[in-house]
């Protein structure tokens, strides 16, 4: 997106929202002047558009808008901070924190390269690069009365100017998957090693991103550029888990960074470039399969969850333990040498032995894409970029979206217009649809979010209703028969934001959720973990039947936190598989072995 912004899902008033009303004879204050409110002057010289169809993105703590400055003209991105409120998950203070990091990363990363003294983050095609061609461009901010980064005097908000994005990767990667069309080998070459020199860049000037993924890396006027550096934080210097200011995506971070958020003892990590190159590497395998290649992973553990942050911290115990990267068939078959910079440089879950991006660029698969600065995408295609809602993963119950829809009867006809029944219904933070019974008077879920995974969402022609459409769940259950429902909005608006959810929820959009650190999550990760420690169950005086045994022996066992390759870290319990499926040990005549 063609600005930062924060992650969430809550909804909060605007500087826009918060301004006095007034009549004809008293029109609204903004910026200090005299302002149309759907168009106010903000920074006292430019313009900004408060239109739906110009808000480039909304989180909890932020709003982006389209905007234009007054004294050149220039289309540009203004970044609106919200005022702290108790529904906003973020303090005064961290909102200021992270507003202040953005302006001196962005500006850092504008000043000439500087070989570093880690040789292993420096490349010679980075003393070649420009980096405004590298990284977003800040043109603008707010200015506290003393001319530091702050709330702008005349109104007390924070603003950031930058220049605007066309589109997003993941916004390209969408397009291909709709057309059903992959990227040509030459595109995915030249996308890939651009990839790789602009986040090789921002390392060689000594910051790690943490929340790298297709979404932060976006086309301005043809050259792909990193965006959302307000969660940056140097090389080296200590993340903890109870930081607010940090946000990451599951299907995305690296093992050692789950590892970091699950296990006990690692409560803190040091911030350091094999995190980004981990994420790096699950980008670049979406060249080939336009999707992320651990969301089908994810989908696994929400099915058996009972919601997207259940589902997120199994799915980080699991990823935190793995020793190979389950990389795709599809990305050997496209190319071995691709494959190989992959699984042999970049999704190497040892650490230790992973490559730096500024090594990558020295692969033989990379030097062959050429000396480009900028990846050349195939060109004739229309990128519709997406307006990034980032839905903060929180434990929030609120609906994603709530309105009214148009069922069509289940033996109904979509050209009679007596079959189609006006229903409440909204899109549930699982990515359920749910709509409202009158006649069993209460809420109900007509379709959970993992019936709704995978779903086609297609437009319904000839139907009674004009903005109808067809949602088609195809079950992996053979004992199960496919699912067909067609609705239809009341608006062409309406229909747009329907369908948007839909398909958002059909693609476990979920698994693309950022979690911030810090707080609630902070509380609900140390609860996780002892859930993991204690999956166990004693066994009831009116189950014991059920945990009868059908085969009982001893067994060796590993400690939660242990060492596997350490015989002290063993330990003998007598276990038994129960009639129920169950395994249960007997807790008093286990020993440590030796």
């Amino acid at each position: 997106m063609g600005c930062l912004q924060a992650s969430g899902h809550q909804v909060e008033k605007t500087p826009r929202q918060n301004m006095p009303e007034g009549g004809a004879t008293s029109p609204p204050k903004y910026g200090g002047r005299d302002a149309d409110p759907d168009k106010p002057i903000v920074m006292g010289k430019y313009k900004m558009s408060c239109n739906k169809s110009d808000c480039l993105g909304e989180g909890s703590s932020s709003i982006c808008r389209k905007g234009v400055c007054l004294e050149t003209g220039q289309e540009v991105a203004i970044k609106v901070y919200k005022t702290a409120t108790k529904s906003v998950n973020s303090s005064e203070e961290i909102r200021l924190q992270k507003f202040k990091r953005q302006i001196q990363v962005l500006k850092m990363l504008q000043e000439a390269f500087v070989v570093p003294k880690d040789q292993t983050l420096w490349h010679p095609d980075l003393a070649k690069a420009t980096p405004s061609k590298l990284f977003m461009m800040l043109l603008d901010y707010s200015k506290d009365d003393k001319g530091e980064p702050g709330p702008d005097p005349t109104d007390g908000v924070m603003y950031v100017i930058t220049e605007v994005a066309q589109y997003s990767l993941k916004d390209y990667f969408a397009l291909k998957r709709e057309k059903n069309k992959p990227l040509s080998r030459e595109s995915i070459k030249a996308c890939a090693r651009a990839i790789l020199l602009v986040v090789a860049g921002l390392h060689a000037k000594g910051l790690v991103h943490l929340d790298l993924k297709p979404e932060n890396l976006m086309m301005f006027n043809g050259r792909l550029k990193l965006i959302d550096v307000d969660g940056c934080v140097p090389i080296d210097s200590e993340v903890s888990i109870n930081d607010s200011s940090i946000s990451f995506s599951p299907c995305y971070c690296a093992p050692e960074w789950a590892r970091f958020l699950i296990d006990e003892a690692e409560s803190k990590i040091i911030a350091k470039p094999h995190l980004d190159v981990w994420s790096i590497g699950i980008t670049l395998c979406e060249l080939v399969t336009l999707d992320a290649i651990l969301k089908p992973m994810y989908g696994n553990f929400l099915r058996n969850g009972h919601s997207h942050r259940e589902a997120g911290f199994l799915f980080m115990d699991w990823l935190g333990h793995i020793t190979r990267a389950p990389v795709p068939k599809s990305i050997e078959r496209f190319d071995r040498d691709f494959h190989k910079l992959i699984v042999e440089s970049l999704l190497v879950c040892d650490f230790t032995k992973r490559k730096s991006l500024a090594q990558c660029l020295s692969d033989p698969y990379v030097v062959e894409s050429g000396k480009s600065e900028s990846p050349e995408l195939e060109g004739g295609e229309k990128v519709v970029r997406q307006a990034r809602q980032r839905f903060e993963d929180t434990s929030s119950k609120a609906p994603l979206y709530k309105g009214t829809l148009w069922k069509l009867n289940n033996d109904g006809k979509a050209e009679d217009a007596t079959h189609w029944l006006k229903r409440d219904m909204w899109v549930a933070c699982d990515g359920s649809l749910c709509y409202f019974s009158i006649k069993e008077n209460k809420r109900l879920v007509l379709l959970d979010g993992i019936k709704i995974s995978g779903a086609k969402v297609t437009t319904l022609p000839s139907a009674a209703r004009e903005f109808a459409f067809r949602l088609d769940c195809v079950n992996s259950d053979d004992h199960e028969k496919d699912i067909s429902m067609c609705f239809s909005a009341e608006s062409e608006q309406e229909y747009q934001k329907w369908r948007s959810l839909l398909s958002q929820a059909s693609n476990l959009e979920g698994a693309m959720q950022t979690i911030r650190l810090g707080g609630a999550v902070a509380d609900e990760l140390k609860q996780f973990r002892l859930a993991v420690k204690n999956r166990r169950m004693k066994v009831g005086e009116d189950t014991k039947d059920q945990f009868a045994p059908i085969f009982k022996a001893k067994l060796w066992k590993v400690k939660a936190e242990g060492d596997r390759k350490k015989v002290d870290d063993w330990f003998e319990r007598e276990m038994w598989i129960a009639k129920n499926g169950a395994l249960p040990f007997n807790t008093v005549t286990f020993r440590f072995g030796v």
